[in-house]
């Protein structure tokens, strides 16, 4: 069995400090099946339609591992909303990519500023009706406060509003830190719930709650790295290859709260995972 690491942005690990091809190496070594490499801006998206060519050669003598990416503005990235043509052109052209998967990410962020708001959701329906007009999969980022507060949740709130009103699309919600009634109407749209390093954090005990009563159909893992290192990187620079980390703190969650096999927990993870990348249609 096999691990995807559903999110990451590996020019940002690269920044700080381990190189794009270290990082997949890693990853390989780790025994991943592959990763989706995230954007969050015009460079990014840049750099991600590049990123085939560039690790050719490690692809090449992996041919099991499976690459994907991503094109979209980052809810924080607002205040460059003239650049999502420019964006969305990059969609266009790669869209029958077999290593492009998506729309993403986009969403909305109450927490870092909301001086553009407005412009956050200018930009998520505008990646919305994208999703929804080529068929593709969307990964959302959706936060309110520094760690979850009942009751602060209208970013999701407005997604989910956002979403419902644009109409068919399925997507992730990624690196989620919310509770099971924020994700439950997303999983009844068809939708995956992500979790990502926070899940191994001791105090998270909302999140613990929500990968227990959740369906195990809806779950994925990933890493949002260099972000949130789960335990036992817990301070250091993420990478894809600590994925791992989190499955098996999520594995073992669900076995000693509902005596599932682990094995079989993992099993599904990977279904899931495979059956998000088949959003694409």
């Amino acid at each position: 069995m096999a691990v995807f690491d559903t999110h990451c942005h590996l020019d940002i690990v690269a920044s700080q400090g381990i190189p794009v091809e270290a990082g997949v190496q890693n990853a390989m070594e780790a025994g991943l099946e592959g990763l989706v490499q995230i954007s969050t801006d015009l460079r990014s998206a840049t750099f991600n339609s590049q990123l085939p060519q560039r690790l050719k050669h490690l692809l090449e003598a992996r041919p099991d591992f499976q690459l994907r990416w991503t094109a979209g503005l980052h809810p924080e990235a607002a205040d460059q909303l003239e650049t999502l043509e420019d964006i969305f052109s990059i969609v266009r052209k790669h869209r029958d990519d077999r290593e492009f998967l998506g729309i993403g990410e986009t969403g909305l962020d109450y927490f870092h500023s909301t001086e553009f708001v407005e412009q956050q959701k200018q930009s998520l329906k505008r990646h919305l009706e994208l999703a929804r007009e080529l068929q593709l999969p969307i990964v959302i980022h959706t936060r309110d406060t520094r760690q979850y507060e009942p009751g602060k949740t209208q970013s999701v709130q407005d997604t989910l509003q956002a979403v419902q009103d644009v109409g068919g699309i399925r997507g992730v919600l990624h690196c989620f830190t919310y509770s099971y009634e924020e994700a439950m109407p997303f999983v009844d749209l068809g939708w995956k719930v992500s979790f990502s390093g926070i899940l191994t954090f001791k105090n998270s005990h909302t999140l613990h709650e929500a990968a227990v009563r959740l369906p195990l159909d809806c779950l994925m893992v990933e890493t949002d790295a260099p972000f949130l290192a789960p335990v036992p990187n817990r301070g250091k620079t993420n990478q894809p290859a600590y994925v791992v980390h989190t499955l098996e703190f999520l594995k073992n969650l669900r076995a000693e709260k509902l005596g599932e096999d682990p094995e079989q927990v993992q099993a599904a993870i990977e279904k899931n995972t495979r059956d998000f990348l088949a959003f694409k249609k």
